[in-house]
């Protein structure tokens, strides 16, 4: 029978779970803008704190090279590609229209210039060499955007180039954009020309001088990113994000009808965020409860172990509300040698105000190895000793 032992974590923060109220509840947000849709999102735990025709299929524009970006550092993750690396500028990417650094066919950008043009300056050319560079060529890396897209659950998004240019068949949504955000975010090196303000290309032949398109990073307090659109097919957009005191949102405008209106909407939904809620860290990665220590382990070189936890749990609070926090420890019934250190021994449970909200592994303090026949007999004859010594 499993042994389930509760530690009650007398959490008596000012906080709680998502959806529960206090006597002060959170005003909604109101939305003053005829926009095609717009979200504002917790970064963290990808909480919807407001929401306006999230999954209405709509185009993107260059929002669209989010995704763009996300293939480009995997690229450079695995080690396919590097930033030092030079590329020749092809005929193809050279002709885009649109946004652009004015590269010309032949000549040779380093791919870390590439990184900065397109984050920065929102270059359809760069967008295109990059995209040849990744996978030989847009139709094919085309095809590894929209895999990405699957992979990450954006079941209403269809990627048709790697710019966002108006073409047939393209389309997205507020809630896939903030998927595509969140995922970009994840890569640390993006903010080293997120937040970006002015630069120059320097590796290009008329070293041309690139403004950020997302004027947010400039003139909102904690804003470092993500992506400005426009065409007009898609009208104005932006996903922005920004973080305060360790806490992020993200905010999504689409189809808006200005540029200053996107930014308006996107420094309104921000702000909404910043004043209502908070995050708090229920539960780190690593921690120990009561109820996952001293784990008895049969037939190892050692007799107990200790369970921790396998992942952080976050939770998006309102300011004003309270919650108490518990922590259930459910290691497995049988833990049995060997075991490597991280192997899941059990799992815990949490909960809020009673109401459980994550359920998580407990993972294995240290590796276990299993005994040898003979310590196995030597330790049977010390039980055996022990035992018969103390009837003796």
């Amino acid at each position: 029978m499993k042994r389930i032992i509760t530690l009650l974590l007398s959490v008596t923060l000012a906080l709680c779970s998502f959806g529960t109220r206090a006597n002060a509840e959170v005003a909604e947000f109101v939305l003053n803008y005829d926009v095609s849709a717009a979200m504002l999102v917790e970064y963290e735990t990808g909480e919807v704190l407001y929401s306006h025709n999230e999954t209405k299929r709509v185009p993107i524009a260059s929002i669209t090279k989010i995704m763009t970006l996300i293939l480009a550092f995997e690229a450079i993750e695995s080690g396919a590609m590097s930033y030092s690396d030079v590329i020749t500028i092809s005929e193809n990417a050279s002709a885009m229209g649109g946004s652009g650094v004015f590269l010309h066919t032949g000549e040779q950008v380093s791919v870390e210039d590439l990184f900065k043009a397109i984050i920065v300056a929102s270059a359809n050319d760069a967008c295109v060499a990059m995209a040849e560079t990744v996978a030989g060529s847009q139709s094919q890396f085309v095809v590894l955007m929209n895999n990405k897209a699957k992979q990450l659950g954006m079941t209403d998004t269809n990627f048709v180039n790697c710019h966002g240019l108006p073409d047939t068949g393209y389309y997205s949504c507020a809630r896939d954009v903030a998927t595509m955000s969140r995922e970009l975010m994840r890569h640390e090196d993006y903010f080293k020309w997120s937040s970006i303000w002015l630069d120059t290309m320097d590796s290009i032949r008329n070293k041309t001088i690139i403004t950020n398109t997302n004027k947010l990073v400039r003139f909102y307090n904690g804003c470092d990113g993500t992506k400005t659109g426009f065409t007009n097919d898609a009208m104005h957009c932006v996903s922005a994000s920004a973080k305060r005191n360790g806490v992020r949102y993200i905010a999504i405008v689409l189809g808006a009808k200005s540029s200053q209106e996107r930014f308006d909407l996107a420094r309104e939904l921000l702000n909404y965020g910043f004043a209502n809620y908070k995050t708090v860290t229920v539960v780190k990665k690593g921690q120990q409860f009561d109820g996952a220590s001293n784990l008895k382990v049969s037939l190892g070189n050692i007799d107990t172990i200790n369970g921790l936890a396998a992942q952080d749990v976050i939770r998006v609070a309102e300011m004003a509300a309270r919650v108490d926090y518990t922590v259930t420890s459910v290691p497995d019934q049988f833990i049995t040698a060997p075991i490597n250190e991280g192997d899941v021994i059990g799992h815990f449970i949490v909960y809020a105000n009673g109401k459980e909200i994550a359920k998580i592994d407990m993972l294995a303090s240290c590796a276990v190895s299993k005994l040898a026949y003979g310590d196995y007999l030597s330790k049977m004859m010390g039980i055996w000793l022990y035992f018969n010594g103390n009837n003796g």
